[in-house]
């Protein structure tokens, strides 16, 4: 493709200086202006002559090939962006509980899964590890139920300390 561009400016080229020097040893008059027309065909067949040549079939395979390819990206980043959207929830909702329980005077550390609920990535599981009462316990599950829409079954509590 390079050397067909090459050779298509080299004929642009060589055309447009044959044309110049031909213009400028034409005596004016009816003569010159003929002479003008003519080498403005001339340049002009030369400039579009890669459209004339242009093999379409091959330029129509290429384009369904790339267009085939986009729809192949196209789900790779739909994937992509529902993978970073579901943890950047489970950050944020795992950041938004810890809050809420240091607000309390509770020290622990939180653990968000989520999964997929109407094509939408929501909160799924909470884990929370450390050293909990049961009435601690009671209120992460008020909060994973009254906030997050959870069932009782969805919060998980360990017995790790928060940094191990």
């Amino acid at each position: 493709m390079l050397e067909s561009l090459r050779q298509w400016i080299l004929a642009v080229t060589a055309v447009s200086l044959l044309t110049a020097l031909c213009q400028a040893m034409m005596p004016p008059g009816p003569v010159k202006r003929v002479s003008n027309l003519t080498c403005g065909l001339l340049i002009f067949f030369v400039l579009v002559q890669p459209a004339v040549r242009a093999d379409y079939t091959q330029l129509l395979d290429d384009f369904q090939s790339y267009y085939a390819g986009l729809g192949d990206y196209d789900a790779a980043l739909v994937d992509t962006n529902s993978a970073l959207t579901e943890e950047l929830i489970a950050r944020n909702t795992a950041a938004y509980i810890e809050d809420k329980a240091e607000a309390a005077g509770i020290a622990c550390a939180v653990t968000v899964s989520c999964g997929q609920r109407e094509g939408m990535p929501v909160p799924e599981t909470v884990t929370v590890s450390g050293s909990l009462s049961q009435a601690e316990q009671a209120w992460f599950i008020a909060l994973a139920e009254e906030e997050l829409g959870l069932e009782v079954t969805a919060v998980q509590f360990t017995e790790k300390e928060r940094g191990e």
